[in-house]
């Protein structure tokens, strides 16, 4: 039960946050990072500035 009322943005909020949380999937392996904004997942300056100007 919430302490406030869900109407309005707060309900918009709620939802969106719920629509991303269905998709996560947890699991027992290591965690890991991933730069998704380079093939081979790695950070670069470039493809950041890349994705900027874009």
């Amino acid at each position: 039960q919430f302490r406030r009322a869900l109407v309005g943005e707060r309900w918009t909020a709620w939802m969106h946050l719920v629509r991303r949380l269905i998709y996560v999937q947890l699991s027992d392996q290591p965690d890991s990072t991933q730069w998704k904004l380079a093939k081979n997942g790695v950070f670069t300056v470039k493809s950041f500035y890349m994705d900027l100007i874009n």
